[in-house]
């Protein structure tokens, strides 16, 4: 419920469009940087829910000095088996 709850803000503030689903590699670029410290860009893994897996890019714009977030995700199944074995096996509450 913990993570369930950020996820489900930040598709409301994201507006009407919902998460963005993005190619294999795209998201594995995205993972690349979960935890690593940057200065006008975070990227938070959210977990996995109905065989998807969640990210959450944030970015502050440097004009306005406001975040916007913005979720992707990928189908587990069109990740490589060893990738997918790696990821958090956090699992969303409906």
């Amino acid at each position: 419920m913990k993570l369930f709850a950020p996820l489900l803000l930040a598709v409301f503030l994201c507006g009407c469009t919902g998460p963005e689903h993005v190619s294999p590699a795209e998201f594995k670029k995205q993972y690349e940087w979960v935890g690593k410290p940057q200065t006008m860009h975070e990227v938070a893994y959210l977990g996995q829910r109905d065989s998807k897996a969640f990210i959450r890019v944030s970015s502050m714009s440097t004009v306005s000095r406001k975040w916007s977030d913005h979720i992707i995700y990928v189908e587990l199944a069109e990740l490589d088996a060893k990738f997918r074995d790696a990821l958090p096996k956090t699992e969303f509450k409906k």
